[in-house]
């Protein structure tokens, strides 16, 4: 390391990018030799200069290149001629200016680092850090106490370096290797991704991608499948979302945003998690280091600690999607024998008058050894404990939960409800107990829990489908649409021996299982695009056989609903009944994107012919008066004493046409005092 020295080529009191350069440099590590590059001072900072880089003592480790693009060109063809391994360009005006001679002058860069051993970062970056070797090349502000440790950085922006290696030090997390790319003329994000993924000290790599040239996703996927093979996880946070996102993308670094959604699908395929913010990806770092009990499913135990406590995280979960361990008869056993009355057994785990508070015979002993548990959440109701006399019961319980954690090999968080100070005992606690998290902020945490334990679509307990007690079949739903003035698609009921019933209706087909089920799709029991007459026989067997499969009994499935299929704008449109504030609405989008972009608009009924208007012009559609009509004769009916025994009806989707609308799916549910069969 002595031997070693990086240059700073363009240094200057005046020039912000190579003044930070050198304090970064200098105070990360004041053993590294420094050596700016100026013909205009003899000494920057007590640090003696050299004229041009044919003067270097040597061949520098790094080197900083902040000067003019034509200029900046001649210094990398120098350096890499002399073996530098790191060259950052924090020059910009290359292909993000959109001028003929910007882009010739940056392939010029690639073209003079080809087949070489040097690295050549940007241009238009600020360049990286190697915390583990010392050496901090980075050219704006950045947080030097920031540990070395498993978490890499990859940063599209060099604004945002800085902030992202502040925010993993807040989290706790260390870092070993962080970068920004800028225009990525040799290294953009796939190759960055690479050198961060492949290193021995990386577990996690943390990427900012604000977007990518359709000719770098085939380097992209490979890296995300070498993370997989090597066992480490890649986090993406990803701009360009809006169509203002977009243009500032393209604008800044010359990169393609691409179609979020499907960029979203290329990212789940490959197993990497997408974060929805700075905050959120350094929690799913922590998170994906902290991991899950080995040769266990992703299921988080809750230990509620007080009726608050267990209540958010009951909320939160069901918010946010996060799979909750379903106790083992054993351990609910051992539970209601330790607990006092007025506990609740279930998860999140709310337990009162304790009989044994510590051992391995304690309730919180009970759930670290539950076999079905992956996680074990540990909310926290008050401050973060100190080390003070009134306060030993809780370090106690934190000294106790750190040693379950350990003996049982489970992966523990102690998160608090809201962002808390940290105490001398939290700083030591973390010190000694790496294998326990300490967080802030509940809500965070399990937003970041759902991308890591995701509830299983349609998962119930046993894996088996339940026959739910109200629900009425689509056949049944369909004719209580129609006679409250909603048109329906075409459609009849049949069964393999009465398939004739549907010559009049017009293909393609969706063919619908007749059952009291509410989630027909996640059974097997739907088919869409069925081609023709001829094939219902077989779509019909298959939704049979499927549902039967899946639980529900034979006696259950009175046959199937064979409907035409229609075409336009999906909505979803659902009435329910709040015990408190009476009937309301709900509208959407519908189909698919529902649960995907979780936009919908409610309103109390009565509902009016503007407030119908307006729902619709909430989910894009507008001066629709077939829709606005339909929309208002449900919520009349709704609302009338005629449908006072319906809990819910949901319609998804209505389809919504040039001039006309159908419901194309629904579902209605029955009052809970209403009794009657479900079918």
């Amino acid at each position: 390391m002595d031997s070693q020295f990086v240059a700073v080529v363009g240094a200057s009191p005046r020039n912000f990018w190579t003044t930070c350069a050198i304090h970064n440099l200098t105070t990360l590590n004041p053993a590294l030799r420094v050596v700016p590059v100026t013909p205009n001072h003899s000494e920057i900072d007590g640090l003696a200069t050299v004229p041009d880089v044919s003067a270097l003592p040597g061949t520098p480790r790094a080197a900083i290149i902040a000067i003019r693009r034509e200029a900046a060109v001649e210094a990398v063809r120098t350096l890499t001629l002399a073996g530098t391994r790191d060259i950052v360009v924090v020059t910009d005006g290359f292909v993000e200016r959109g001028d003929a001679e910007g882009a010739v002058l940056q392939q010029e860069l690639a073209d003079i680092v080809q087949g070489t051993e040097t690295r050549l970062w940007g241009p238009n970056c600020v360049g990286f850090a190697d915390f583990s070797e010392r050496i901090c090349a980075v050219a704006e502000p950045v947080w030097l106490d920031a540990d070395p440790g498993p978490v890499s950085i990859v940063s599209q922006s060099g604004a945002l370096l800085s902030a992202f290696v502040a925010s993993a030090t807040q989290e706790g997390l260390g870092v070993d290797f962080c970068v920004s790319t800028g225009n990525g003329a040799v290294n953009a994000v796939p190759e960055a991704l690479r050198i961060a993924v492949e290193r021995d000290t990386t577990r996690v790599v943390c990427a900012y991608v604000e977007g990518i040239q359709p000719a770098q996703v085939k380097q992209l996927t490979d890296v995300f499948e070498t993370a997989r093979r090597l066992g480490k996880q890649i986090i993406v946070l990803k701009s360009g979302v809006s169509e203002r996102g977009r243009k500032a993308v393209l604008s800044h670094t010359a990169s393609i945003a691409g179609t979020d959604a499907v960029f979203s699908e290329l990212l789940r395929t490959h197993g990497v998690l997408r974060a929805d913010g700075v905050d959120e990806m350094m929690r799913l770092a922590t998170l994906s280091l902290l991991g899950v009990k080995k040769g266990r499913d992703r299921a988080v135990s809750v230990l509620g600690g007080s009726g608050g406590a267990a209540a958010l995280s009951s909320d939160l979960a069901d918010r946010y999607g996060v799979r909750l361990t379903s106790f083992a008869d054993s351990t609910i056993a051992r539970i209601k024998a330790l607990a006092g009355p007025g506990s609740l057994i279930d998860n999140p785990l709310d337990v009162i008058g304790v009989k044994r508070r510590e051992g391995d015979e304690s309730v919180n002993a009970c759930v670290f050894s539950d076999p079905n548990t992956g996680l074990v959440l540990m909310p926290w109701s008050v401050q973060f404990p100190a080390e003070t006399a009134h306060e030993s019961i809780h370090t106690w319980n934190w000294g106790d939960l750190a040693r379950l954690s350990a003996a049982h090999e489970m992966p523990l968080i102690i998160t608090s409800m809201a962002p808390v100070p940290d105490t001398g005992f939290t700083r030591r606690y973390r010190r000694e107990h790496p294998h326990v998290a300490v967080l802030d902020n509940l809500h965070l945490t399990f937003a970041a829990l759902a991308k890591l334990f995701p509830a299983q679509s349609g998962e119930r307990a046993g894996g088996a489908a339940h026959e739910e007690t109200g629900v009425l079949s689509e056949a049944d739903s369909r004719e209580i649409l129609a006679a409250a003035g909603v048109p329906v698609v075409g459609g009849v009921r049949v069964t393999r021996d009465t398939l004739s019933a549907a010559d009049g209706l017009r293909p393609p087909f969706a063919v619908k299982v007749i059952a009291p089920v509410s989630h027909k799709m996640k059974i097997g029991g739907v088919l869409l695009g069925v081609p023709s007459h001829a094939a219902l026989a077989d779509a019909v067997d298959r939704i049979e056989k499927n549902v039967a499969e899946s639980g529900v009994a034979a006696d259950r499935i009175e046959g199937c609903l064979v409907e035409e299929m229609v075409f336009g704008r999906e909505l979803l449109v659902g009435l329910n009944t709040d015990p408190v504030l009476g009937r309301y609405i709900v509208v959407g989008l519908g189909g698919s994107a529902t649960e995907i972009a979780n936009r919908s608009t409610t309103r109390l009924l009565p509902l009016h012919q503007d407030d119908a208007e307006a729902l619709l012009a909430a989910a894009g559609v507008t001066g629709h008066l077939a829709a606005a009509a339909a929309i208002s004769s449900l919520c009349e009916a709704f609302a009338s004493a005629g449908f006072s025994q319906y809990q819910t009806i949901e319609v998804n989707p209505l389809i919504v046409g040039a001039d006309a609308c159908w419901a194309a799916d629904a579902v209605v549910t029955l009052a809970p005092e209403t009794g009657r069969d479900a079918r």
